[in-house]
């Protein structure tokens, strides 16, 4: 499946200013979830039809989701599956970002689509912490698939401002939202809201593992043995090409921003840095769009940072 973005993918950014992830038409101030639909030209639903075959012989058991705007086909899944629309994918999002139940606030930072409609995501800042010399901001990032192959899914997630590094907290299980496009999806979705833990206990728990991190002395050889790991899971040697990627992230680890080389918490930020922003993007294409998937909506770059926690904690004895 094609990756760029298509003429018919949008993103918008609110605040005046470029984020951290390099997508989206700029625009002042901030953003109610309806604005947020409108200016990121997501006000379109998924609309279901019945499968034929070639024969025009219709096909039981399953329907074919559409954009209701372009009518551009999203995906064939079971008869069984119900679309999240992005209206309420947006409604979610705000109403999850109130974490100050005094007063409303708009907060949708970001909005868009990715892959011709089939996946949409929001992002909306929840916070903000002075840590280690950095400042990090704190967002959730809610996602949903319109083609059958993605749940919706909501994830907290750090940026250390410095070097705009990004974590998912995906050590804790009550910061994370992941409901299937099942029958009964909205009830399944209003018990998981119900339940899903917030950004105070969650912060409270990542920052304690950072602050152990920053205390934990490892040495060069350490980190290098962590990030072949990081790269290469348990498969022996590294080949050529990985052992440059190992390379890069000991630069990162010496001499990366906010780092100097002397504990787990450089390592992991070190790993963060590479996949965020260091990782070169050879193929053709909008190389935002495909940084922002890579390391963030669960793709490869994903999987790296979540092992180069789990491995710095390990360092720290955490």
């Amino acid at each position: 499946m094609a990756h760029e973005l298509t003429a018919s993918d949008h993103m918008v950014s609110a605040g005046n200013v470029t984020p951290w992830h390099g997508l989206g038409a700029v625009l002042p101030g901030t953003l109610t979830a309806a604005e947020a639909l409108t200016a990121a030209r997501l006000d379109w639903e998924v609309t279901q039809e019945n499968v034929f075959d070639a024969d025009m012989a219709e096909i039981p058991g399953f329907v074919l989701n559409r954009r209701s705007d372009n009518k551009a086909p999203l995906g064939i899944v079971p008869a069984t599956w119900q679309p999240v629309q992005n209206a309420r994918l947006l409604e979610i999002a705000e109403a999850l970002a109130q974490v100050d139940a005094t007063e409303f606030r708009p907060v949708v930072e970001t909005a868009g689509s990715l892959r011709g409609g089939r996946i949409v995501w929001a992002l909306v800042k929840t916070g903000a912490r002075q840590f280690a010399d950095s400042e990090h901001f704190t967002y959730l990032l809610l996602s949903n698939g319109h083609d059958g192959g993605r749940a919706v899914k909501g994830t907290l997630t750090d940026v250390r401002v410095v070097c705009a590094n990004t974590l998912r907290w995906a050590e804790a299980t009550t910061s994370q939202l992941f409901v299937t496009h099942a029958k009964g999806v909205e009830a399944r979705l209003a018990t998981a809201l119900e339940t899903l833990g917030w950004a105070n206990e969650a912060s409270r728990a990542t920052f304690a593992i950072y602050e152990a991190l920053a205390a934990a002395k490892i040495t060069a050889d350490v980190a290098a043995q962590g990030f072949g790991k990081v790269i290469a899971g348990d498969a022996g040697a590294l080949t050529a090409p990985q052992q440059n990627t190992r390379d890069e992230m000991m630069a990162l680890y010496r001499s990366g921003s906010g780092n100097s080389g002397a504990t787990a918490f450089d390592f992991l930020n070190a790993a963060t840095d590479w996949v965020d922003h260091k990782r070169n993007f050879r193929e053709r294409g909008n190389v935002p769009e495909r940084r922002f998937e890579f390391a963030t909506l669960g793709g490869e770059g994903d999987r790296m940072k979540t092992t180069a926690f789990r491995h710095a904690k390990a360092l720290a004895g955490v």
